[in-house]
């Protein structure tokens, strides 16, 4: 019993989204930023960028100082549209898992 037990614990904390992010670290923070997007609010700017490797990052910072939430991820690309895989389902929650990029006005869509 306790070696089936250690095995689903093990198993659960293998497929945490923390540890496939874990994995991928290293490329991750060695990708260049190839696009920004940035929304400004009173206290909490918010921002999206878009990395090489097909890394993405949104994350946001109280009064432009560090980071107080990060969400990463990878996407894939539909025609004109990014398919965005949060390595933590938050980012989904928040973002959705769509992303249209509208090149001439510099604007970023999100949606479900």
């Amino acid at each position: 019993m306790k070696y089936i037990l250690s095995v689903i614990i093990i198993f659960i904390i293998s497929c945490s989204p923390a540890n496939k992010f874990n994995k991928d670290k290293a490329l991750f923070d060695s990708s260049a930023i190839r696009q920004s997007f940035r929304s400004v609010a009173d206290m909490n700017d918010s921002y999206f960028e878009i990395r090489e490797n097909n890394f993405f990052e949104f994350y946001r910072q109280l009064f432009d100082s560090v980071k107080n939430s990060s969400y990463p991820g990878k996407y894939t690309k539909n025609g004109d549209t990014l398919i965005l895989h949060f390595y933590n389902k938050k980012g989904k929650e928040l973002l959705g898992s769509k992303a249209l990029i509208n090149e001439k006005k510099n604007q970023i869509i999100f949606f479900k």
